[in-house]
């Protein structure tokens, strides 16, 4: 007699979801954001070679997009950030810190405007006026901490602010892969 099934049920076997890598990966990652932690000045020197690399890659690739045949309205533009972007990749290349430290003057200046203009929110606007106003004082005070601060709390910040963001990634990645091998192993009920 045959099936009702046309295709009869075979057990499986669980699914291989390669949750020891993304564990390993996790644990990679906790381990740079501790030692980003524990040594500013080479998350600073890392961190301006990225900006660099990013700059060069963005530089070529300008370049290349004001030479092609798709470019016609501002060609010359696009030539010449490429030329800057290219310029300014190889000058961080060689001195990184700097680089380092351009992005957390940048994020000084951010933070300035972004916190006068909450305080202006706030004084024209009612609605969570303590709020805004509490956020606005909060980030002109970062901002000019790190707009005046000097080279080293600089680095500090930038080695904190990284550190930080790799350990709760690293700790997401270690629960993602706890729990895909909570989801492979094969349960009592089959």
């Amino acid at each position: 007699m045959a099936s009702a099934e046309p295709f009869p049920q075979t057990p499986q076997a669980p699914e291989r979801t390669g949750w020891g890598w993304i564990f390993a990966y996790g644990v990679l990652v906790m381990i740079v954001g501790f030692v980003a932690l524990v040594n500013p000045l080479a998350t600073g020197i890392a961190t301006g070679l990225l900006l660099s690399f990013v700059l060069l890659f963005y530089g070529v690739l300008a370049i290349l997009s004001g030479l092609s045949a798709f470019s016609s309205r501002g060609r010359w533009v696009e030539i010449a950030l490429g030329g800057l972007a290219l310029l300014v990749g190889i000058l961080l290349f060689f001195s990184p810190l700097t680089g380092a430290l351009s992005l957390v003057w940048a994020m000084g200046f951010w933070l300035l405007l972004s916190g006068i203009f909450q305080i202006v929110g706030a004084i024209r606007v009612a609605f969570d006026r303590w709020w805004r106003l509490f956020l606005g004082i909060v980030d002109v005070v970062l901002g000019g901490v790190l707009l005046f601060a000097g080279p080293v709390p600089s680095l500090a910040f930038l080695a904190l602010i990284v550190g930080i963001s790799f350990l709760f990634k690293g700790l997401f990645l270690l629960m993602l892969a706890l729990g895909l091998k909570r989801l492979s192993a094969p349960s009592a009920a089959d």
